[in-house]
């Protein structure tokens, strides 16, 4: 991945696969539409400049001008006196409302035969202008409708916009999804394309042009990012370490590039910076509504050594015999297919760490024992287990790569759970020592309060309670 959070091991088997998708559909889009949009925009400023341009230019101003758009027409007339006929036929080509006025005034300005060819030019003009990604999946502000507040983010107008959309999903995108959850970016991408075109309508005022591309739903992306990470390091391709405000840098650039491609254009802007804004509002109603209710995921039960088939346990007990006759080579290589086998059985894989635990320096080693964590803290029983395992881990491991942030958390409820509040509080200090936020964190403070309530410790108690509301 480009960007993964420290703390966090990545596995291919748990990919962000929303994120992934999302830029998928974006790239679809723009492959097969926007090679289209190309094509046939060329086309409708030629057959503009040809029917359309010398009958509608003489009643244009007046339109504008009744419609309070002063500013508008001063741009277009810079723009005929250029004979740039390709702004000409993108922004008078749009206006709905000047088309609607002509079919039903036009008898009064235009001669009968004029008036006949307009309409017929018109007619296919405008057959095909709808077929634009923009126009049928934009936000037009001359026709609300409220399906476009989710599309418009997908299509992209420019290749600029394409590049920047899935540059920044690739990296901010894939370890905000990593870090919290694709229900974490989902609302971060849906909440900064609402804001962005609820703020693109109020700030385009009487414009016309429909609003496209991803840069609103990308900033709500980028939002929620720089405040999950704003004072973490994160890996970039799983090695190198970046700051955060790396992704802020990435945004500027983004606008910069669109600014000289495009030009100034002040209603996308505020729609981009209204995305950006809504992330750490979506950042907070996520946390406070969603990430702090969810439950542990349940796991499968352990299977009993009843329900145990004989072929297996003929299998761990030659294990056993050859870790009781210090073959650990052997040992390991049959425990590793048994746990293939049965990827659920706690005892296994607890043979197993101690066999790993004689490199404890080795990846694997981690591994291991992070995959027992999640383990013994999802299922009823593996509790007491996980604790033995992790005191023992503790001494053993020197970088406790499996101590992630949420192996520590899921530890920390699982332990106050139990009544260890000596081994949970151990584990959430280094987990605040981090500066790091996470969806668990709130419930951990609160599994350890209602521990010290037992312990009739009401100030430390209240301290937790105190990290809950915050977390």
């Amino acid at each position: 991945m480009f960007l993964t959070p420290t703390d966090h091991q990545f596995s291919w088997k748990q990919a962000p696969r929303l994120v992934l998708g999302l830029a998928a559909v974006i790239a679809l889009i723009f492959l097969f539409w926007h090679t289209a949009d190309v094509a046939r925009t060329q086309e409708l400023r030629t057959s503009y400049a040809q029917q359309l341009l010398a009958i509608e230019w003489e009643l244009y101003d007046t339109h504008l001008l009744k419609a309070g758009q002063g500013s508008t027409l001063k741009r277009l007339k810079a723009a005929h006196a250029k004979g740039d006929t390709a702004t000409l036929a993108d922004y008078m080509g749009a206006d709905d409302d000047f088309v609607a006025a002509v079919r039903k005034q036009g008898a009064d300005y235009l001669p009968p035969e004029v008036l006949s060819n307009w309409q017929s030019a018109r007619r296919d003009f405008d057959a095909q202008h709808r077929l634009l990604s923009a126009e049928a999946l934009g936000v037009d502000p001359q026709h609300f409708r409220p399906i476009t507040f989710l599309t418009f983010n997908l299509t992209q107008p420019g290749l600029v916009q394409f590049l920047g959309a899935l540059l920044l999903l690739l990296t901010a995108g894939m370890a905000l999804e990593i870090a919290l959850g694709s229900g974490a970016v989902l609302a971060a991408f849906l909440g900064g394309g609402i804001a962005g075109a609820i703020v693109y309508l109020i700030a385009n005022g009487a414009g016309v042009l429909p609003l496209a591309g991803a840069g609103a739903g990308i900033g709500g992306v980028v939002g929620m990012f720089l405040m999950h990470f704003r004072t973490q390091k994160l890996k970039f391709f799983g090695a190198a370490e970046l700051p955060a405000l790396i992704i802020a840098v990435l945004w500027l650039l983004w606008l910069t590039a669109e600014y000289f491609v495009d030009g100034l254009r002040v209603a996308e802007l505020a729609a981009q910076l209204a995305g950006i804004a809504s992330g750490p509002l979506s950042y907070v109603l996520y946390q406070r509504w969603f990430a702090g209710n969810k439950e542990e995921v349940a796991a499968l039960p352990e299977a009993s050594a009843e329900e145990l088939d004989q072929a297996y346990r003929e299998q761990l007990q030659q294990a056993l015999d050859t870790i009781a006759a210090l073959d650990f080579v052997t040992a390991q290589k049959r425990l590793r297919e048994l746990v293939k086998s049965r990827p659920q059985d706690l005892r296994v894989l607890e043979q197993l760490y101690h066999v790993e635990k004689l490199q404890p320096t080795s990846t694997t080693f981690d591994a291991v024992a992070r995959r027992f964590f999640v383990l013994a803290t999802q299922g009823e029983s593996g509790g007491h287990r996980a604790l033995a395992i992790y005191r023992d881990y503790d001494k053993a491991s020197l970088d406790k790569k499996a101590l992630d942030t949420e192996v520590c958390l899921k530890l920390v409820i699982r332990f106050s759970r139990l009544g260890e509040i000596k081994d949970a509080e151990k584990i959430i200090k280094t987990v605040l020592a981090r500066k790091v936020s996470h969806p668990l964190l709130a419930k951990a403070a609160h599994a350890l309060s209602q521990a010290c309530e037992q312990l009739q410790d009401s100030a430390r108690a209240e301290q937790y309670r105190e990290l809950a509301k915050q977390g």
